[in-house]
């Protein structure tokens, strides 16, 4: 026949067997043993209150409690993305006028000639062409007259190291002549260049992060 002191020892056994599975159930659940030594000290407050440990089980609990645990620096690889100046090359373009020289020539003033025809105002601008390539050059070619300018705009081809003369003439009396250049042909020259670009990439980087070790 079971006694009653018996009876009592088996549950109050049973209580610490489940206690203790359920322990042993929270150290393997949680990783690389973080269960802390508080939580365990914790219990067995509660089962001295209850009255329900033995000698040995107390001894069992704070064998478990003794646990030692401490932080540590784990290190793990880890995707970095970062910004890189990339040098690439360029072709760079611009228009530019071709090289000339602009020559005048002499400002001759109208003649009233009594007995001959009579000799008209003259004014001439020569323009070289010192470039390599050819174009059409413009210019605006006349007379100052009494506060005015009488003039025309003349347009001539000139090739490579070539050069050609522009004329005005007038049959009246004049104060100046002028020869203003209204228009240069241009040519492109080009040139490579090297400019650089932002580009985002991705490197492998060792990072660490903290986790409790318990021993």
């Amino acid at each position: 026949m079971v006694t009653r002191e018996t009876k009592i020892f088996l549950i109050t056994f049973g209580a610490v067997i489940l206690l203790l599975g359920g322990i042993l159930s929270y150290i393997s659940y949680s990783d690389n043993k973080t269960a802390t030594a508080n939580t365990i000290l914790n219990l067995e407050k509660q089962l001295e209150e209850q009255g329900q440990l033995s000698k040995d089980q107390e001894k069992k609990l704070e064998e478990l409690a003794e646990v030692n645990c401490k932080e540590m620096q784990i290190p793990y690889d880890a995707l970095e993305e970062y910004a890189e100046q990339e040098p690439y090359t360029d072709t760079l373009c611009e228009n530019i006028n071709l090289v000339y020289k602009n020559e005048k020539g002499t400002c001759t003033q109208y003649e009233d000639n009594f007995f001959s025809s009579d000799t008209p105002s003259t004014y001439s601008c020569t323009i070289a062409n010192l470039d390599n390539e050819a174009g059409y050059f413009s210019i605006d070619i006349g007379f100052n007259i009494d506060g005015q300018t009488l003039g025309e705009n003349q347009t001539q081809y000139i090739y490579p190291q070539s050069s050609q003369t522009f004329y005005a003439q007038k049959m009246a009396y004049i104060d100046s002549c002028y020869c203003l250049i209204t228009s240069v042909p241009t040519k492109q020259e080009c040139e490579t260049v090297t400019r650089y670009r932002t580009v985002t990439k991705t490197r492998t980087v060792t990072k660490y992060r903290t986790e409790t070790i318990c021993e």
